[in-house]
């Protein structure tokens, strides 16, 4: 599924900016100090003014590491969402249909490649504007909390102390803010680094798979698209139109006549401008938006969806919920980082014991509701879990609740028959795993990390590496062996799973002893 596809490729870029977030968060906090000798309001602020000039130095130091990594990251990124978005399997239908077109010829077409390209380059320049306000909003908040405090002290309103412990503890509350709005019940919304690269990231990617599905429309000659459903789509304001995706998701539609020789039953279908509203930051492709259309050869009539109208509209309410605590855990763990800087013994305590409190929350509502966590949402540099060093005696993957494991690694490699045939057939066999359930697998070891040791290998040179065996229960209820492979980037210090295959020897066993029996 290409949203899944989208959501694997932007993650390598949104964990680099939750660390420049975070450790500009802590260069921000390393210019106060809860016990630092307080003379008077006056001489303490002009002397903070003196300190902005080293901040910016400092900021400007930080993006700049960071620079190439996300270029190459980004490129990679749209390259990839580019190739993908190419409708391959409706060409190939069209063409068993007798359609005058040749897949290659449009796959390979120098305009998709020149689209790709295109929205490469202006990715690039809204990250280059980004990386702007970053530095400019970081400045904001340094002046924002030294104003704030001087105010304050020199008012006789509260303490030096206090003053610090508030401006910083709404620091902690929204992170930097990037980026603010108002939504449709004028409650202003507030977006920091991590929510506004994730944000731009999946309308660039999207917006690139649009534009790549409109040039196939453009060179195939046809004129019907097909909109895809995702479970939990929005419901805007319940009628038939461009706000309400629920409605339109899973359906045919009628699109750009180009050639001017759409049939008049092709004419019959609704219209994909007028119901989608596509290039509209609330239609298809959208602000959050998670649908995708594609050129269509199949049947006009709409297929039954797995589920109702009501169980969508419950689905969406209980991702919003969702993202509520997701966002709850961020906002402890950045609590947490401010108070270690500021050696706010009290404060690093209770944010520590908040931010277990959140991820128990929000692990017990993703569980009861069978949600998918999505970790680079809760992910921040520099959070400790203080609480729990070992469970049960195991020796814990460090970081093992915020680790990535890529999809790539399946569907790229260890399920997919076509570039290991030996390690997918052992899977399929073993645990009943496959492209179509990938998705699966991933949880199932994710949900198992802490069940077993994990074993520090030597470093090769890229990070610390370990191992774990874990004996999983699959998909056909039987259990097997798989060996997983973690590293802790020395860069960026994300840990990451590198690779995972099945080591147990008896689903072979099995399948020798049931030919036997042939």
């Amino acid at each position: 599924m290409l949203e899944d596809k989208i959501q694997s490729v932007i993650k390598p870029i949104i964990s680099i900016y939750s660390k420049i977030e975070l450790e500009l968060i802590e260069k921000i906090a390393e210019h106060f100090k809860i016990n630092e000798e307080f003379i008077n309001s006056d001489y303490w602020y002009i002397e903070k003014l003196k300190e902005l000039g080293a901040l910016n130095n400092e900021t400007l130091k930080i993006l700049e590491e960071y620079t190439g990594k996300t270029k190459q990251e980004l490129l990679n990124a749209m390259k990839d969402i580019g190739i993908n978005s190419i409708p391959t399997e409706q060409l190939n239908i069209a063409t068993q249909k007798g359609a005058l077109l040749n897949p290659e010829t449009i796959i390979n077409s120098v305009n998709i490649r020149n689209i790709i390209q295109y929205s490469y380059n202006e990715t690039e320049k809204s990250f280059l504007n980004l990386n702007k306000t970053i530095q400019n909003q970081v400045r904001q908040t340094y002046t924002d909390i030294i104003t704030e405090t001087y105010i304050k002290t020199n008012a006789g309103v509260c303490s030096y102390q206090k003053a610090i412990l508030d401006s910083l503890d709404k620091l902690g509350d929204k992170g930097i803010s990037i980026l603010t709005y108002q939504d449709k019940n004028e409650k202003v919304k507030n977006y920091d680094v991590v929510g506004t690269v994730r944000r731009d990231l999946l309308i660039a990617t999207r917006g690139l798979a649009g534009k790549i599905n409109e040039e196939v429309i453009k060179e195939s000659g046809n004129h019907v698209v097909r909109v895809t459903n995702h479970f939990g789509a929005r419901t805007g304001n319940g009628g038939k139109d461009y706000t309400n995706h629920a409605w339109w998701q899973e359906k045919q539609f009628f699109c750009w006549n180009y050639d001017g020789k759409a049939t008049e039953e092709e004419k019959k279908l609704p219209d994909f401008m007028e119901h989608c509203n596509y290039g509209d930051v609330q239609g298809i492709v959208g602000i959050n938006c998670k649908h995708l259309f594609t050129v269509w050869y199949g049947s006009t009539k709409k297929e039954d969806l797995e589920f109702t109208y009501d169980e969508n509209k419950e689905q969406y309410e209980k991702t919003q919920k969702q993202r509520y605590l997701e966002n709850g855990v961020r906002k402890w763990k950045r609590k947490q980082v401010i108070a270690k800087k500021i050696e706010d013994e009290d404060g690093y305590k209770k944010a520590s014991s908040k931010a277990k409190e959140w991820q128990d929350r929000l692990n017990t509502f993703t569980e009861e509701n069978e949600l998918k966590r999505d970790y680079t949402r809760e992910h921040i540099k520099g959070y400790k879990n203080v609480t729990i060093k070992e469970k049960n005696d195991i020796i814990l993957l460090p970081n093992y609740q915020e680790t990535i494991i890529p999809e790539e690694k399946f569907i790229g490699y260890a399920l997919n028959p076509l570039k290991d045939k030996n390690k997918a057939e052992a899977f399929e066999k073993a645990l009943g795993y496959n492209l179509s359930n990938s998705d699966k697998l991933i949880e199932n070891i994710r949900k198992n990390i802490d069940k077993f040791n994990a074993v520090e290998k030597p470093d090769l040179g890229y990070g610390t590496r370990y191992e774990i065996i874990m004996n999983l229960t699959g998909e056909n209820g039987k259990n097997a062996n798989v060996k997983t492979a973690w590293i802790i980037d020395k860069n960026t210090k994300i840990t990451r799973m590198t690779s995972a295959y099945v080591t147990s020897k008896k689903w072979k066993e099995g399948n020798n002893s049931e030919n036997k029996n042939a």
